[in-house]
């Protein structure tokens, strides 16, 4: 896997997205003198997929950024690229915001308005596991390829997984004790992994936030998310789709559905570690009880064909798959909500969902227990 595709990783659980209305926003910032001449840049994302990027010169140990945004967001102020590691992630609000380093500007001190202020309090438990990983992904990079490098992979995506673990935890800590922040309620949006997980796993938490917060457009948008989410978790019915084979032919989910008793529609890429250390699971489910009525349909999110099928046939994967090759566009994901992988949704002959997001025993489980 390659570091690019690490680092997307990386980002879904770093997300710098936008969310609340018409935010002046002001940077002023005082570095050692040995960065004067040099460029310093503010990257932020919008609508989770307009990426903006601002940049000035350093001059006297000083530098300023002055803007206008639709709403408060999280940015990141870096003396290199995005994910470079002499850099640290800021919420941007109308209230102004002044950084001063001693040393790295990655251990910068921020101050700013309430909002910079409650983000600061999450960000000290959050901004040591972001280093921790990024210095991991940094060795990967540099390792020369090798068994040694493919066994540090492996490792590397174990990791990754307990540090997503850590970094929810730690956000639905915050909201417990700021229930009154918007902070809390950006942070709840922007790491809830998709749709399909938001109500499951987000809407206990938006239940504590306070009504004020609750009111606002982010806090409606979110409401609205949560119902969506709601009524395509357990009992909701499947929402069909078209997409493209392997073999370049067209294939419906209420194709494959109307087929087979259970079918488990599974969200995956080849790029995605996580996605391809589960699927061994997925194949051992799919061997057990393909002749009692059960198969996968498979939806990549890959925009490579040839990396796609590779990994298909290297993965031992026997049974459907789609994908328009159009990525994190893909058609079928978007409809499901998805923004992070894997995610699944099992599916009955009815088009009724009965289960998502089954991994490891707990598919094989779910599964067994239906058709025994």
């Amino acid at each position: 896997m390659k570091l690019k595709q690490l680092m997307m990783l990386f980002a879904l659980a770093c997300p710098l997205a936008a969310m609340a209305q018409n935010t002046g926003y002001s940077i002023e910032g005082k570095l050692k003198e040995n960065y004067n001449g040099r460029q310093i840049k503010l990257y932020y994302t919008l609508d989770d997929t307009h990426k903006k990027i601002d940049s000035t010169i350093i001059k006297n140990g000083t530098f300023k950024f002055n803007g206008q945004l639709e709403r408060p967001l999280v940015a990141k102020v870096s003396m290199g690229g995005e994910d470079d590691p002499d850099g640290i992630d800021i919420f941007l609000s109308e209230d102004k915001t002044q950084i001063s380093a001693k040393d790295s500007i990655k251990y910068a001190q921020v101050t700013g308005g309430d909002l910079g202020r409650s983000y600061e309090k999450l960000a000290k438990t959050l901004r040591p596991l972001d280093r921790k990983m990024f210095a991991q992904l940094a060795f990967y990079r540099d390792m020369p390829e090798g068994n040694d490098k493919k066994t540090y992979f492996t490792k590397l995506m174990a990791g990754f997984d307990a540090y997503r673990l850590q970094k929810r935890e730690a956000i639905h800590q915050f909201v417990v004790e700021n229930p009154n922040s918007y902070v809390s309620l950006y942070m709840l949006d922007k790491n809830s992994p998709s749709k399909l997980l938001n109500y499951e796993q987000t809407f206990p938490f938006y239940n504590k936030l306070s009504n004020s917060v609750k009111e606002t457009p982010l806090g409606k948008q979110l409401a609205v998310r949560l119902a969506e989410a709601k009524g395509k978790l357990t009992g909701g019915q499947f929402k069909d789709f078209v997409s493209n084979t392997p073999e370049g032919t067209s294939l419906s989910l209420k194709e494959v559905v109307s087929k087979n008793k259970y079918t488990l529609v599974d969200f995956w890429a080849s790029w995605c570690g996580p996605c391809r250390k589960e699927n061994p699971n997925v194949v051992k489910t799919f061997n057990d009880f393909k002749d009692k009525g059960f198969t996968v349909l498979s939806v990549s999110l890959d925009d490579n064909a040839e990396k796609w099928k590779a990994a298909i046939k290297s993965d031992g994967m026997p049974w459907y798959h789609v994908s328009s090759l159009m990525g994190w566009k893909e058609p079928a994901a978007q409809l499901y909500g998805i923004r992070a992988i894997p995610q699944n949704v099992l599916v009955d002959a009815q088009g009724k969902i009965v289960a998502t997001n089954l991994r490891e025993e707990t598919l094989y489980n779910k599964v067994k227990s239906l058709l025994n």
